[in-house]
C-alpha cells in the first residue's frame, strides 16, 4: 500500500482482498474462460456455515450479451488503480493507452483483466473482452502533478482518449485502517457552513484549493460524457459510505453518471431465482440511489507472471464488472448519452430478493425501487440490454417523449397490392424505442398489417345474390336482350352498390364467393348507390353515384357512367368510366398514423363488358377494368407514385339446369391488381444523443409477386318467391397475389324473407 497525504496518516485502501488461493484456468474455448469463474467458496469464508458455488459472470447474465455479439469493441474503459502488468496475456493484442508512470502491481492487473481481459481461449476474459483500455496509476504523476492533481489530470486524459467509463477500485482510509467516510467528512465540514467543499478538502489534504476544484471539474466533465464507477468499502460494518464513492453527495452534479459498487454473493432457488443475497462489503448506505450489487468473487490476472491468475473477492471486482457492463451497453446503444447507460443498469437491476424502501422515477412510467443495503439490486446485463418499460414507435420526434404500440403506425396493403409491401420492407431495418429512449433494430416488415377476410360480410353478399333480378327493367348486364326493352325515359333506382353497379355493366366483387375487390367502385357493407338508366332501340345509358359510410364518416364516394349497345341480336357490349375518391385508404392500402393523418386517393378506370347469349338459358360473359390511382402519403408512407391497376372476369351461366328457377355459373377471375406502382416509406432508423429521432427513406415496389386467378362456380335456386338457396366454391391460385399460395372457399346460404 502507498501512503497518500489525506488527513494525518491516511492511506489508500485497495478494495479487493484475497479470499482464497487458486491457480490459472487454461482452455481452448470461450466456454473455458467463462467456466474459469466457476468458484466454490468454502464454508469458512462464506460466513453462512456452508459452502456456496458461484460464477460471477453467470450471475450478471453475461452470456446473453455474448450471444448478442457484444464484446465492448471500439469502446474504451479507463482504469485508475495501483499499477498494471502490461505484458500480461489478458492485456495483450488490444489498444492500451497508459497515462503517467506505470508500476507493476497485482490489484490493477486484476481489475483490468476482469473489466476487459482478452477472450483468447486461455486464462480469464473480461466482461468487455473487446474493449480498449486507458490505464493510469494512482501515484503515476510528476513533481508538478501529483496527488489529487494527478487524479484530475488522469481523468481529463481518459476523457480526451474517448473513455466511456472510469473504474475506481480504491478509497481513502485512516492510519488504523478504518474507512474515511462521508459522515467523517461531514463532521469536519459542519463547523464551516457555507464554505466551499474544495476549501475544506484542500485544508485537510494540505493541497491547494485549485487542485480540488480541478478534480471536481474533471469529474464533472467526465460524467457529462462518460460514467464514473467507484467501489464501496469492503468493511461490512461501515455505517457510512466511503467518502470518495459518495462524492455526488458533496458535488450533486456528479449524480448524473455515477455508480457505486457493492459486493454480494447470491444464492438461487430451484427455479434459478435469487432467494438470498449475502452482502460481503459495506452496504450502499448514502449512495443507495445510484448503487448496484455484483458478485465480486472472481478469478483474475495478477502480476507475478504473464499467465498468472488467482481468486480474489472485493468491491474492486464488482466495480470492474459494472465498468465492463457500461462498455457493453455503450457498444449496443452508441447513440445513448452516458447518463442513459446508468439509468438502464439501475432501472433493470434485479431487486426481487430485497425489500425496497424508496423509488426512483426514470420517466415514462419506469420506476425502480432501492434500499440502503443493496442499492437498486443485482446487476442484470440481459435486462439492461432488452427493452425497459413499453416498446414501440416514438410519439414525437424525440425518443424521450414516450412510445406507442407499433400497430398505431402499421401499413396494411389492400388486396390489390398482395404481398408487395411486405416483400418491399422485408430486410430493411427500422428502429423501435423503449420507455427510456433506447432504440432497437427490427425488420421493417413488422409494420405490415394483415388484411381481414371478413367472412361475415362475404356471406352477407353471397346470400343477397339470387337469380331473381328485382330491377330487371333497369339492367343491361347479364340480361338476355333486355336492351330491347324501352324504359320510356330515365328510370331511377337505389340499392347496394355491388348489385346496382353490376346492373349497369360494371364488375362486381364476386358476390362474396371470392375475396378481393374487382373494381374501384366501392363495395363495402355500408355502401349505397343511386342510379338512373334509359334504354331504347338496343341502346342504353346509365349513371350511378355511390357513397361508402363508416363509423368515422365517409370513406369513399364516386360515380360511374356506362353505355351499352346490342352488337347483334345475341351480343351486347358495355363501355364504362368510373371515378372513386377515398379517405383513409388507397385501393385498400392503409397507413395508421398517430396524429390521425390518413391516406387519400383518387382512382379512375375504364371498364369493358360483354355478354353473348348463345341460346335460351346459356350465356357467356366477360368484364375487364383498367385504371389509375393517385394518392397522398400518410403515416410512415412518405409518398406513392401513380398506380396502374387491372381486373378481369369471364365465365358461363347456365339457367334451368335442374329446375326452371335455378342457375349455374362458372367463372374465371383476376381481382384488382396493381400492375405498376412504387412509393417511399420513411421509418425511424435511430436517434441522436439528445433524443432526436433519425429517419431512413426506403423506395418500395407496390407490385405484388404474382397474379391471383380464381376458379369458381355457384348454384342458385329460388324455391318460391321469398325463399332461395345458394351454393358456391372457389379455388384461388396465387391467393392474395402471392406467389405459390393457394386458397379455397366454400359457401352455402339459405334465405327466406318473412
Amino acid at each position: 500500500m502507498k501512503t497518500i497525504v489525506f488527513w494525518a496518516g491516511a492511506v489508500i485502501t485497495l478494495l479487493g482482498l484475497p479470499a482464497c488461493n487458486g491457480g490459472g484456468s487454461d482452455g481452448s474455448t470461450y466456454e473455458n474462460e467463462y467456466a474459469a469463474q466457476d468458484i466454490k467458496i468454502p464454508a469458512s469464508l462464506t460466513g453462512t456455515g456452508y459452502a456456496i458455488s458461484t460464477n460471477a459472470f453467470a450471475d450478471i447474465n453475461l452470456k446473453y450479451a455474448r450471444s448478442a455479439g457484444l464484446t465492448g469493441a471500439g469502446v474504451t474503459i479507463a482504469v485508475l488503480d495501483t499499477g498494471f502488468l502490461l505484458s500480461h496475456d489478458d492485456l495483450q493484442n488490444k489498444k492500451v493507452t497508459v497515462y503517467g508512470k506505470n508500476t507493476r502491481d497485482d490489484h490493477g492487473t486484476f481489475v483490468a483483466t476482469i473489466a476487459a481481459g482478452n477472450e483468447n481461449g486461455s486464462g480469464v476474459m473480461g466482461v468487455a473482452s473487446g474493449a480498449n483500455l486507458h490505464l493510469s496509476t494512482l501515484e503515476g504523476g510528476t513533481a508538478s502533478s501529483s496527488g489529487t492533481a494527478h487524479l484530475a489530470a488522469a481523468t481529463k486524459d481518459a476523457l480526451a482518449n474517448g473513455a466511456i467509463v472510469q473504474n475506481n477500485s480504491w478509497g481513502y482510509s485512516h492510519a488504523n485502517g478504518a474507512s474515511i467516510t462521508l459522515s467523517y467528512y461531514k463532521s469536519i465540514a459542519s463547523p464551516y457552513p457555507g464554505l466551499d467543499p474544495e476549501i475544506i478538502l484542500a485544508y485537510h489534504t494540505r493541497e491547494r484549493t485549485q487542485v480540488w476544484r480541478d478534480y471536481r471539474s474533471a469529474l464533472d466533465q467526465f460524467t457529462k460524457q462518460g460514467v464514473v464507477v467507484f467501489a464501496q468499502s469492503n468493511d461490512e460494518n461501515d455505517t457510512s459510505s466511503s467518502f470518495l464513492a459518495a462524492l455526488p453527495e458533496i458535488f450533486p452534479e456528479l449524480k448524473r453518471s455515477w455508480v457505486v459498487a457493492v459486493n454480494g454473493l447470491p444464492e438461487y432457488d430451484s427455479r434459478g431465482k435469487i432467494k438470498k443475497m449475502h452482502r460481503v462489503s459495506a452496504g450502499c448506505l448514502e449512495t443507495a440511489q445510484y448503487c448496484l450489487t455484483a458478485n465480486g468473487t472472481v478469478r483474475g490476472g495478477i502480476s507475478s507472471s504473464d499467465s498468472a491468475y488467482e481468486i480474489n473477492t472485493g468491491t474492486s471486482f464488482a466495480a470492474a464488472q459494472i465498468s465492463g457492463s457500461i462498455a457493453l451497453l455503450a457498444e449496443s446503444f452508441p447513440a445513448l448519452p452516458a447518463s442513459d447507460l446508468v439509468k438502464r443498469l439501475l432501472a433493470s437491476a434485479n431487486n426481487s430478493f430485497m425489500i425496497t424502501s424508496r423509488t426512483v422515477d426514470f420517466g415514462n412510467g419506469v420506476t425502480h425501487g432501492y434500499n440502503k443495503e443493496f442499492g437498486h439490486g443485482f446487476l442484470d446485463l440481459k435486462a439492461a440490454l432488452l427493452p425497459i418499460g413499453d416498446v414501440g414507435v416514438p410519439l414525437t420526434n424525440n425518443a424521450y417523449d414516450g412510445v406507442a404500440p407499433l400497430s398505431e403506425v402499421s401499413v396494411a396493403g389492400g388486396t390489390a397490392h398482395g404481398d408487395a409491401i411486405r416483400n418491399a420492407l422485408t430486410g430493411k431495418a427500422m428502429s423501435i424505442y423503449d420507455s427510456l429512449g433506447a432504440n432497437f433494430v427490427i425488420d421493417a416488415s413488422a409494420l405490415v398489417g394483415e388484411q381481414s377476410k371478413d367472412f361475415g360480410a362475404r356471406l352477407a353478399t353471397f346470400r343477397s345474390d339470387t337469380t331473381v333480378q328485382t330491377s330487371a327493367a333497369m339492367s343491361y348486364s347479364f340480361m338476355g336482350n333486355e336492351l330491347s326493352q324501352d324504359t320510356g325515359g330515365f328510370q331511377f333506382v337505389s340499392g347496394a352498390t355491388s348489385d346496382v353497379g353490376a346492373d349497369l355493366g360494371f364488375m362486381k366483387s364476386g358476390g362474396g364467393l371470392f375475396f378481393g375487390d374487382s373494381s374501384i367502385i366501392a363495395d363495402g357493407p355500408g355502401t349505397m348507390a343511386f342510379a338512373t338508366m334509359s334504354k331504347s332501340e338496343g341502346r342504353g345509358f346509365g349513371a350511378l353515384a355511390f357513397v361508402e359510410r363508416t363509423i368515422d364518416g365517409i370513406a369513399s364516394a364516386g360515380f360511374g357512367l356506362s353505355a351499352a349497345r346490342t352488337l347483334s341480336p345475341d351480343l351486347t357490349g358495355v363501355f364504362g368510366f368510373s371515378v372513386n375518391g377515398e379517405t383513409g385508404t388507397a385501393l385498400g392500402l392503409s397507413a395508421e398514423s398517430q396524429d390521425n393523418e390518413s391516406l387519400s386517393a383518387a382512382s379512375s378506370a375504364f371498364s369493358f363488358a360483354g355478354e353473348w347469349t348463345y341460346q335460351q338459358g346459356l350465356s357467356f360473359f366477360a368484364n375487364a377494368e383498367l385504371g389509375m390511382t393517385v394518392s397522398s402519403g400518410a403515416g410512415y408512407i412518405e409518398s406513392i407514385d401513380p398506380a396502374l391497376h387491372s381486373a378481369f372476369n369471364a365465365g358461363i351461366k347456365i339457367e334451368g339446369v335442374f329446375a326452371k328457377s335455378d342457375a349455374l355459373t362458372f367463372s374465371l377471375r383476376q381481382p384488382l391488381r396493381i400492375e405498376q406502382a412504387s412509393g417511399t416509406v420513411r421509418v425511424p432508423s435511430g436517434r441522436l444523443e439528445d433524443g432526436t429521432i433519425s429517419y431512413a427513406d426506403h423506395e418500395i415496389d407496390l407490385t405484388p409477386s404474382a397474379r391471383q386467378l380464381d376458379f369458381g362456380f355457384r348454384y342458385d335456386i329460388d324455391f318460391q318467391e321469398n325463399t332461395s338457396l345458394g351454393l358456391g366454391a372457389a379455388l384461388s391460385v396465387n391467393d392474395g397475389h402471392k406467389s405459390g399460395d393457394l386458397g379455397a372457399t366454400g359457401i352455402m346460404a339459405f334465405k327466406h324473407l318473412f
